[in-house]
């Protein structure tokens, strides 16, 4: 029997390492149609092969491609040529599109069939693995748009992602499943989630959930996700890659290495050990880890052997025979569902976030949500020029293409080691280069465009100043300029305007020649020592003046000139404060802290005290981990200054020069419904060999007892309580970074009648420790690399030689919730706030003269709550554009503005004759009549046939009917066809 069973083995392992036999399938299948075949009466196990290919981390995106991932798609493309039933995953599609424009004719056709076929399949589609913590939405929906538009253009309808695989990120937000399920996507693949949310899904077989992303859109958000039980890696000893020294699989039963039985029984122990964690017979397995697959052959033969290895040696589980396959993330969804439906089972709905995550109890990742938050401020910065030049470069009929260096680069920058600041130094550099190369091309692009729409024979050759928050402009360093200022909003609006100017006297006018009122001020501090490192001059002066009623996507003109270059009276002195601002709206300080006491603000005052505090870091925290060893306060404020006291802004500056040095301006508006406060840290003091984490935090009179409110990726805000999570038993080993949460946008508090609002310039990390009280880390600085995960560098930054300063601001709000300003409630007010300081008016220089002083590229504005989340250039060939309209406010937020509303699009362009609008999925892939998304018969649909949040409703649109109508918080994206 034994020579009998040996030569069964002899002839397998010629079938295994021989060349199988083709397919005979006359027409491939791709998507769910070539999925494996599964018996539900068995217990199934999808091998997952995949590599994960960070783009850039401990080494920049260049370094990974050319000396791992172009050996590693390669392998792999190869490896899959040889047998049919080899399936393999790709995943970041920065990586494979600088693969893809260096192969052969050929080797693009092999590729084609391996997709067609379902053996290489697209996983997520996005440039990059996104953060889901410090990234905004916008941001992903753009990234997402490039990378699968790229595979539809490329590689067809087989490319089109049914699931993401968003194994990395550490913790995961409720509005990227929204995002995700309104991409056409039936699944998320998660790894990290909280030790404590773990355990208990593992005791109770629920590491899979349908997960409701969205309040308001209704079954428009849901989407299947399952927690991977291992991370992202092979099970433990099955690392069959060239960088691993596991043991490889031996099935010579004649070799004394023979070890066939032994490796197939203990992955199937292995399998064993994990089966009660999910609520299906399916399990999936990944195979593969970091960077794995250079040398593909190693992992598949042994995969092939595995596989063989359960038929031949007849592994069972709970007396259930065990079928192990080739299979994808896609195919494992579309096996659980199937089962899931076919027992009418339920699965647990989950309607929270992943935040925050905890590798272990007391070791929180939420230092994260504020790492390197200057990279963090680039990143909005150049997302609010890519929305400039992507509208006016569309305005101009430009090719589609025009855009794609800034557009590639922010798809990286959303990575879950760039955004969050997680990577080495030298890496953030590189990051950082790409962003600004992209800026620079877009800076010409909008130049060169803008100049032909106005007819001119010479290119405006408009310049922008990049470094205006450190005083620096080259284009400012005269005694007469040209600044156009372009508003990327759908609605006219306001802004006062800072630009740095040489001392003197200025006059400014306006588009008609009016003369604009406008005020000199000191720059909150003095960088005169950057100009040695940019060869640009540093400029004593900041002039502020307000943009009034900007043009919806348009522009108006000012001139400035300095009539006399005599020094103005220097107005900063030490002063006692009481009172500053205007009439109606104003700031009081304590005379004897020299601390802010109260602020009266949208007919409101409200006591109000701000303290600029930091923790002292213990040796756990790291770029990841936010682990504080103390709450310090810092000194008395070392002096109090009245900067400026005019007839646009009334400020106050304030000096720390304590442990941290910090700078800041506390601003009152004449015409803006928020205070600023503008501050500028650093260098941090660490000679007492600690790190310091540094917070703002605000506290006021509201009893908001243990509840907060925080953004989701600047969209939807979700409740939080302090101490709590509602699907496990939280613990208190680190209460204060337990209790952190990314806020993107802004972070709210809230009694029975008022709630107060802080919003950010970037994304920070935020908390309400106390009833009434808010606080946002600014920056960080450690003297370790306190929680190992790899990046082996402390955190601790420079720029321009020495530690690093950092530049931003919070801006402050509040009021009766019902009733804020101008009619709004406060939700709405906030909402308008966040959005215009997310697209600010663009600021160009120039030295030509400029027909046009003001113009609109609308017919009429749109509506408070509509705004035009995307204008972009689609197919030049086909006259073709990118439309997105969106509802900014959830349901119930305002009585008036949280309604439904109608816009009819054929008149709202002046130079673009929109024809027809085809409707699709939310990242423009897919039309919305080809939309396949798995229904779930435990999710009945909420909405009714006439809400526009109904399929039904939205397919029984013509395309030629140009109007349009938005649910809350719903976005509508078309294609729409422009006539010449």
């Amino acid at each position: 029997m034994m020579r009998i069973i040996t030569l069964l083995i002899v002839l397998l392992i010629a079938a295994i390492d021989g060349k199988p036999l083709e397919f005979t399938d006359d027409e491939p299948a791709c998507g769910y149609d070539a999925c494996p075949t599964v018996d539900h009466d068995k217990i199934s196990v999808h091998i997952v092969a995949h590599s994960h290919d960070d783009v850039g981390w401990l080494y920049t995106v260049d370094e990974y491609y050319y000396n791992k991932v172009q050996f590693i798609i390669s392998s792999v493309v190869s490896a899959l040529q040889d047998h049919p039933e080899r399936r393999y995953i790709q995943v970041e599609t920065a990586f494979f599109y600088m693969w893809w424009k260096l192969q052969s004719d050929l080797v693009k056709s092999q590729v084609k069939q391996l997709i067609n076929e379902g053996r290489l399949e697209v996983i997520n589609g996005a440039w990059s693995m996104n953060d889901e913590a410090a990234t905004h939405y916008q941001s992903v929906i753009d990234q997402y748009t490039l990378g699968l538009k790229f595979l539809q253009d490329n590689l067809g309808k087989c490319a089109r992602p049914k699931v993401s695989w968003q194994v990395d990120p550490f913790g995961h937000s409720r509005e990227q499943a929204s995002l995700l399920s309104q991409f056409g996507m039936d699944a998320v693949f998660l790894g990290r989630i909280d030790i404590r949310d773990r355990s208990r899904r593992i005791a109770d077989g629920a590491m899979e959930m349908l997960w409701t992303g969205s309040a308001n859109l209704g079954s428009d958000s849901n989407i299947f996700t399952s927690v991977l039980h291992n991370l992202y890696g092979s099970p433990s000893g099955y690392c069959f890659d060239i960088i691993c020294s596991d043991e490889q699989i031996n099935v010579d039963p004649s070799s004394p290495g023979y070890n066939w039985p032994s490796r197939v029984s203990n992955f199937a122990q292995a399998i064993n050990d994990i089966v009660s964690y999910y609520p299906t017979r399916h399990l999936l397995v990944p195979m593969g880890g970091d960077f794995e697959y250079k040398a593909a052959y190693n992992y598949f033969i042994n995969i092939d052997r595995l596989i063989e290895g359960f038929k031949v040696f007849n592994q069972t589980i709970d007396d259930k025979e065990v079928n192990i396959m080739y299979s994808t993330p896609s195919c494992y969804t579309k096996a659980v569902y199937d089962y899931m439906e076919s027992q009418s089972g339920t699965l647990e709905v989950k309607t929270d976030d992943f935040f925050p995550y905890a590798e272990y109890e007391y070791q929180f990742w939420t230092g994260y949500f504020t790492s390197r938050p200057s990279s963090k401020r680039l990143e909005r910065f150049a997302h609010n020029l890519l929305q400039v030049s992507q509208q006016i470069t569309t305005l101009g009929r430009k090719n589609s293409d025009i855009n794609l260096p800034l557009s590639q680069a922010m798809g990286i920058m959303q990575h879950h080691d760039a955004i969050t600041g997680t990577e080495k130094a030298a890496v953030e550099k590189d990051y950082h280069r790409l962003v600004i190369q992209g800026m620079n091309l877009a800076l010409s692009n909008v130049s060169n465009t803008l100049s032909e729409i106005l007819g001119m024979e010479n290119d405006l050759n408009l310049q922008s100043c990049l470094l205006t928050n450190v005083s620096i402009c080259n284009e400012s360093d005269k005694d007469e300029f040209t600044v156009l200022i372009y508003n990327p909003l759908a609605r006219k609006a306001s802004h006062y305007i800072q630009i740095p100017v040489n001392d003197g006297t200025w006059k400014l006018t306006g588009p008609s020649g009016e003369i604009i009122a406008n005020q000199l001020t000191d720059p909150i501090r003095d960088f005169s020592y950057i100009s040695e490192f940019t060869s640009q001059k540093y400029l004593p002066k900041v002039l502020i003046f307000r943009a009034e009623d900007l043009p919806p996507l348009g522009y108006k003109v000012y001139q400035f000139q300095r009539v006399n270059s005599e020094s103005s009276p220097r107005r900063e002195e030490e002063v006692d404060i009481d009172q500053i601002g205007f009439s109606d709206r104003y700031i009081n300080f304590d005379s004897d802290t020299s601390l802010l006491k109260s602020i009266t603000l949208n007919g409101v005052t409200m006591n109000v005290s701000q303290e600029i505090r930091f923790y002292s870091s213990s040796f756990g925290s790291g770029a990841y981990v936010f682990e504080p060893q103390a709450d310090c306060a810092f000194g008395k404020v070392t002096s109090t200054v009245s900067v400026n006291d005019g007839d646009l802004i009334r400020e106050v500056k304030q000096i720390w020069n304590d442990i941290v040095k910090l700078t800041q301006i506390v601003r009152v508006y004449k015409e803006e419904d928020f205070i600023e406060f503008d501050w500028v840290i650093g260098p941090i003091d660490m000679s007492d060999s600690y790190g310091k984490e540094i917070i703002a935090r605000y506290t006021t009179e509201l009893d908001s007892n243990d509840e907060f409110y925080t953004d989701s990726n600047g969209r939807e805000m979700i409740r939080r309580r302090r101490n709590f999570q509602p699907t496990y038993n939280y613990t208190d080993d680190q209460p204060q970074a337990g209790n952190y949460f990314p806020v993107n946008t802004k972070i709210v508090i809230k009694d029975t009648e008022r709630e107060f609002a802080v919003l950010t310039d970037r994304s920070e990390g935020g908390s309400s420790l106390k009833s009434g009280q808010v606080e946002l880390m600014l920056s960080r600085a450690l003297m370790y690399d306190g929680d190992n995960k790899g990046v082996a560098e402390n955190l601790n930054e420079y720029e321009y030689d020495q530690p690093l300063v950092t530049r931003g601001s919070h801006f402050v709000t509040f009021g009766n919730s019902l009733e804020g300003n101008d009619g709004r409630t406060m939700a709405a007010v906030e909402r308008d706030i966040a959005q215009r300081k997310l697209l600010q008016p663009w600021v160009f220089f120039t030295s030509e003269d400029i027909p046009l002083k003001e113009v609109s590229y609308l017919q009429k504005e749109l509506p408070q709550n509509v705004h035009l989340l995307t204008l972009q250039s689609w197919d030049s060939s086909e006259n073709t554009l990118l439309l997105r309209f969106e509802h900014i406010l959830e349901k119930g937020e305002d009585p008036v503005l949280s309604q439904e509303v109608t816009i009819d699009v054929s008149e709202l362009f002046s130079t673009l004759h929109i024809v027809s609008m085809k409707e699709y999925l939310l990242a423009a892939n897919t039309p919305l009549e080809e939309s396949t998304k798995l229904k779930w018969s435990q999710i009945t649909e909420s909405e009714s046939e006439s809400s526009p949040l109904s399929f039904k409703n939205r397919l029984s649109r013509d395309e030629t009917d140009l109007k349009i109508t938005l649910a809350p918080m719903q976005i509508r994206t078309f294609i729409a066809v422009v006539q010449d």
